[in-house]
């Protein structure tokens, strides 16, 4: 490095700063402190964030783990992409350790790593065709490991042709079709339940119920929208929220009714047990049957009745609230329907309906 002097001025002074930088200044001006601080440079900006580094992402011996390997440990969300159809793992406070090495052509999956921002890491991850994905674990505090698995035919979520599930009914419910309210503008709360650490309940090929809920619920939230209502979601990404964060945004916009939005499931050596339930507690018996009726004619799932329950968010909410379970993750027929795009919206177009028949109505 060269420093250009003026002629008019060749006499300058120099110190070293706290961060090991040479400070030059003319003679006669005034002399840095040595306890001052000094601009930061970009690698010393990283050193205060502490940012933990991605030091490798590649396969386990047995290709059955995509393992994602950091110097120290880190904290993760996980979900699907609708658009792209990819599994994406988000870490924060991170940073690449250069360049990732790709897996070759015949892993079952395919990766891309990027910086998103100066300290969020994404891994969007791409399954071959007949690889399943599972959930992310921490094998260790610095290791995530994210299951993959061939897919079977008991295992795999989706429609076949020789398929003994019904079809769709014909008389779905469609958006043109819903109910406008006309006489004041509701404000609906709804609440897709789980997210972030919390998966919910985990089915049939992997499913898992939170990112069944959150696509139900931004589908439910456009519905209404269209027909006048106001809508507040309780998270509108995978985020993990307690439950009286859920209720207290519920109370701070004076809600006019709470619908929480959550999928079920039982052991999964029943795959027998399919169906719909919806939950209330005190004042949203009404609400309740309005929205069950038209989930399960819209939807023709089976009908596993309307039930009282002492859910926190139904008990400590004051206004009518219900709690729906959409199906089974872990049943035969529901896990299917509900791993597929079009039944998810027959079942927002129904739920859509009960909520804007009760508005109507009450």
């Amino acid at each position: 490095m060269t420093l250009r002097l003026n002629r008019s001025n060749t006499e300058w002074r120099a110190s070293v700063g706290n961060g090991g930088q040479i400070l030059l200044a003319p003679s006669g001006a005034i002399q840095p402190a040595l306890n001052r601080r000094s601009p930061i440079s970009p690698p010393e900006r990283q050193a205060q964030r502490n940012l933990a580094r991605i030091q490798s992402i590649g396969l386990s011996s047995n290709n059955s783990q995509l393992v994602v390997r950091t110097d120290r440990q880190v904290s993760y969300t996980s979900g699907w992409d609708q658009q792209s159809r990819a599994y994406w793992i988000r870490l924060a406070s991170s940073s690449l350790a250069g360049s990732i090495p790709q897996l070759d052509e015949n892993s079952p999956v395919s990766f891309t790593a990027t910086q998103e921002d100066a300290e969020t890491v994404v891994i969007w991850v791409q399954p071959r065709s007949g690889v399943e994905v599972g959930r992310v674990t921490r094998s260790n505090p610095q290791s995530l490991s994210l299951q993959l698995r061939r897919a079977t035919a008991s295992t795999q979520p989706s429609f076949s042709r020789n398929s003994n599930l019904q079809p769709l009914p014909r008389n779905s419910v469609e958006p043109g079709d819903l109910p406008r309210v006309s006489n004041s503008r509701p404000v609906v709360v709804i609440d897709p339940g789980h997210g972030g650490r919390d998966p919910g309940a985990i089915g049939i090929g992997g499913i898992q119920e939170k990112e069944i809920v959150l696509d139900i619920s931004f589908q439910v939230t456009r519905l209404l929208e269209q027909q006048g209502v106001q809508v507040v979601m309780t998270r509108t990404d995978d985020s993990e929220i307690d439950l009286q964060p859920r209720v207290s945004l519920a109370e701070r916009v004076n809600a006019s009714i709470f619908v929480s939005i959550h999928a079920n499931a039982i052991s999964m050596s029943r795959p027998d047990v399919n169906g719909i339930e919806t939950y209330y507690f005190d004042s949203g018996e009404a609400l309740a049957r309005t929205i069950h009726a038209s989930m399960v004619q819209g939807t023709g799932a089976n009908d596993r009745r309307v039930r009282q329950a002492r859910f926190y968010v139904l008990r400590k909410s004051s206004m009518p609230s219900v709690l729906l379970e959409m199906g089974f993750v872990t049943g035969a027929e529901d896990a299917v329907r509900l791993a597929d795009p079009a039944y998810r919206s027959v079942m927002a177009a129904s739920i859509a309906r009960g909520i804007l028949l009760y508005l109507q109505q009450n």
